[in-house]
């Protein structure tokens, strides 16, 4: 087998101050200051004639044009193709909001984000040096819970990669895990990386030169804490406690099983890609019903405004505390105007670093999904890197769905009955669609 160089580096891609806080629409004001700074963390492997470069990134998600800005340039820069590149984005929700498109006022920091994230990778390619690389996994009970079925399993693997130099230096610690990043709430108007980017701080702190990438999992169903949909009684309140809290558990997690990991010089890379069709979702209603619905809501409920979260308010509670945000049937329109256009082909990717084998796929795949791709992943161990390349939305579980399937429009919208099925009502994609990922991921993994 040949042998292993690698590098490793970060990039700061904090926003300016000013600009409008994303991924939450309970949180509308503009951002006052940086509590975290975000990152794009990137990790490039070599061996025999195999280059892979990991990239995580401190944002929710972003769109099809800032993933080939990456692309295009890591290749131009490194000559590493878009199949070995691996982008993925921690999810964390106090971030910039591109993660369905670029507003206006983003636009020149999206370039400069593209070009930041690119800087990153390639001043890894460039610090490239002999290494040994180590696999173990460890795991987290207690800290997160699935936000559809509070009583369901969840994974709580922890993945970890623990690269050194030669002569022992630390060069990276990449961590996979599946969660939400909503620690930090929507009172703050600072920018965060999240309990993600308290993990990283954490390891590179502990590991003085070294980055620490985090790989966010299958997590689209998948709170921090007790965050089931419904729950009142939550004694967390999305504090910066929270977060360093949750960072600090993971961090520590990671720590023992890196401590605790062979390093080898020798390794085999190699990685696959491949395309699924994923079908829209179908609704039982028309355009103009939706329209005429969402009309009505709008004139009961009003319009949302507000610059920061209502007091008392949590990710668990938000759509039944203000339902003119999440129940106003903006999105029962967006299924009906969505639902006759074509099958979405969405691209996949595997990656093999020794035993460890990473399924990567865009979206929000649900835990569930994830936990399937990983059993039928073969020998060693499975990555499920979801929130991978462009944001393109919930992949939701098929029991939901049929749960749901006869429920009226003007039903639907009810949040005390039904906020629980967010991300399966928000799915623009049908019941289906998880499992053809799952059968199309495994068989790309099998591949390698």
């Amino acid at each position: 087998m040949p042998s292993l160089r690698a590098g490793a580096a970060r990039a700061t891609v904090t926003p300016p101050i000013g600009y409008t806080m994303g991924a939450w629409g309970l949180r509308q004001g503009r951002s006052t200051g940086v509590y975290r700074h975000l990152y794009a963390r990137a990790l490039v492997l070599e061996a025999g004639d195999t280059q892979l470069a990991l990239v995580s990134m401190d944002v929710a998600g972003v769109p099809i044009e800032v993933v080939k800005a990456i692309r295009s340039r890591v290749e131009r820069l490194t000559g590493i193709p878009a199949s070995n590149l691996l982008i993925n984005s921690t999810h964390s929700h106090t971030t910039p909001d591109f993660i369905l498109g670029i507003p206006p006022e983003l636009g020149v920091y999206t370039a400069i984000f593209s070009e930041l994230v690119s800087g990153a990778v390639y001043e890894a390619y460039s610090r490239i040096q002999p290494a040994r690389i180590g696999f173990g996994s460890g795991s987290l009970p207690c800290w997160t819970v699935n936000r559809q079925y509070p009583k369901r399993p969840v994974d709580t693997e922890v993945g970890v990669m623990r690269v050194d130099a030669t002569d022992g230096r630390p060069i990276a610690r990449a961590v996979h895990f599946p969660c939400h990043g909503v620690c930090d709430g929507g009172q703050y108007l600072d920018w965060s990386g999240d309990f993600s980017g308290a993990m990283s701080a954490d390891l590179e702190a502990l590991y003085p030169g070294s980055v620490g990438l985090f790989i966010q999992g299958a997590a689209g169903d998948i709170h921090p804490f007790d965050w089931w949909f419904g729950n009142w009684k939550s004694k967390h309140l999305h504090s910066h406690a929270d977060t360093d809290s949750f960072g600090r558990a993971l961090a520590a997690e990671a720590a023992r099983v890196a401590e605790g990991t062979e390093t080898r010089r020798n390794i085999v890379l190699a990685a696959a890609t491949g395309t699924v069709g994923l079908p829209r979702h179908r609704v039982p209603w028309t355009v103009k019903q939706a329209e005429d619905n969402h009309a009505r809501l709008r004139k009961k409920l009003g319009v949302y405004q507000g610059d920061i979260w209502p007091v008392g308010t949590t990710t668990a509670n938000a759509g039944m505390k203000v339902p003119a945000l999440y129940g106003a049937g903006a999105n029962e329109l967006r299924l009906a105007q969505n639902q006759d256009k074509p099958a979405l082909p969405a691209q996949l990717q595997a990656m093999r670093i020794g035993p460890v084998r990473i399924s990567i796929s865009p979206g929000e795949l649900f835990n569930e999904l994830g936990l399937q791709i990983k059993e039928g992943g073969g020998r060693g161990e499975t990555w499920v890197a979801s929130y991978s390349n462009e944001y393109i939305g919930y992949i939701s579980t098929r029991k939901p769905h049929e749960e749901i399937e006869s429920v009226p429009l003007d039903e639907i919208v009810d949040q005390d009955k039904y906020r629980r099925y967010y991300g399966t009502t928000t799915s623009p994609f049908a019941p289906t669609s998880g499992e053809a990922i799952v059968e199309a991921s495994v068989n790309l993994l099998k591949q390698i």
